[in-house]
């Protein structure tokens, strides 16, 4: 796949599928459909891949903020994991953070975003020049969905692209960013007011670095679903990824909703006695935050992903928010996308 570029303003022949997300579930899909001789777009709204897979850079200190480790549940994820072993991207972590539980918390040995960077980098085809090879756009934002006789269109904001035209989509955005993007498209869907209900967490976390180790348990983190406050609380120094002490906080969803409009500073002052009852006498060097707006779906749809419309082709919505979530569901789901596409019911490949 080939790497994340800057925004392409010109236009270009229709391609078989366009991939709005490059989230893994995105990526997973664009490489399925990519290596059986499919063309394929992803465009992303972000600085690069990733999604919630997500890691940033505060000075030297690295710190994972949004998905903090990963389990596995299903043989075909195991598969792909292993592959991830061998080229040393993932490592496991621990096998529970209170006690442990048999299953290992697997972390990414430079971060949790350098999964999303070797999956859109690593493609099985037989030449890097291959025509096929999908590609990934970044800093590109969608802003409808069109349908229209023949193809798919989709238009971006102004100025960051032309439209591009598509016999299929998957969108891998959360669900209501999937849906705002078909009601800008005048795009009607059976599937639309069921997929209406489906609601997210919003999470704040907090990212500090620090002077010196805040002294968490081993192994260097603290989970605690039903916690008010921090729901998870990760020493990044401990966990083997940041090569000074550096610590994220995840607010519980129900304070991250309280605190959700609030400026920076007001958060940060209401958190202050919390902070430093798990920071011990470390002093906080730099302290930022980050708004998680669709950090996980409170029920995700019960499919790996759901088909909005047949017509002009197959438009499906997949992603974190579809099946399971988490990093397994996202993978699961965009694998089940793609297969959906290149294995449609007998009707509609008829069709």
């Amino acid at each position: 796949m080939s790497a994340p570029t800057e925004p392409d303003h010109s236009q270009s022949d229709p391609v078989d599928c366009l991939i709005i997300g490059a989230g893994l579930a995105g990526l997973t899909a664009a490489r399925s459909l990519a290596v059986v001789g499919r063309s394929v777009l992803v465009v992303d709204k972000g600085r690069g891949v990733g999604g919630r897979l997500a890691t940033r850079r505060i000075g030297r200190a690295v710190l994972d903020h949004g998905a903090q480790f990963f389990t596995v549940r299903t043989p075909i994820f195991q598969s792909e994991v292993d592959g991830w072993l061998e080229a040393g991207i993932v490592t496991p972590w621990c096998y529970g953070f209170d006690r442990g539980d048999g299953h290992p918390r697997y972390r990414a040995v430079e971060g949790m975003n350098a999964i999303a960077k070797y999956v859109a980098e690593h493609v099985d085809l037989d030449s890097t020049d291959n025509p096929r090879r999908p590609r990934i756009m970044t800093r590109v934002k969608a802003n409808a969905i069109i349908g229209g006789p023949d193809h798919w269109t989709v238009a971006y904001e102004a100025g960051a692209r032309e439209p591009d035209e598509a016999g299929a989509i998957i969108s891998t955005a959360p669900i209501p960013q999937s849906l705002a993007l078909l009601r800008a498209g005048a795009t009607s869907s059976t599937m639309a007011d069921t997929l209406q209900s489906v609601r997210y967490h919003r999470v704040i976390a907090v990212l500090a670095t620090l002077d010196r180790s805040p002294g968490l348990p081993s192994p260097g983190a603290i989970q605690q679903p039903t916690d008010p406050t921090f729901t998870f609380i990760a020493d990044n120094e401990a966990k083997g990824i940041s090569p000074e002490p550096a610590v994220t906080f995840h607010l519980s969803p129900s304070l991250s909703a309280r605190l959700w409009d609030e400026e920076d500073p007001a958060v940060l002052a209401h958190l202050h006695e919390e902070l430093r009852r798990y920071l011990d006498d470390a002093v906080v060097t730099t302290i930022q935050v980050k708004r998680w707006r669709y950090s996980g779906p409170v029920t995700p749809f019960p499919e790996r992903y759901a088909v909005a419309s047949t017509h002009p082709g197959t438009l499906l919505f997949a992603g974190d928010g579809f099946g399971d979530s988490k990093v397994e569901g996202a993978f699961l789901s965009g694998l089940a996308a793609a297969e959906r596409l290149l294995n449609p019911p007998a009707a509609e490949a008829v069709a």
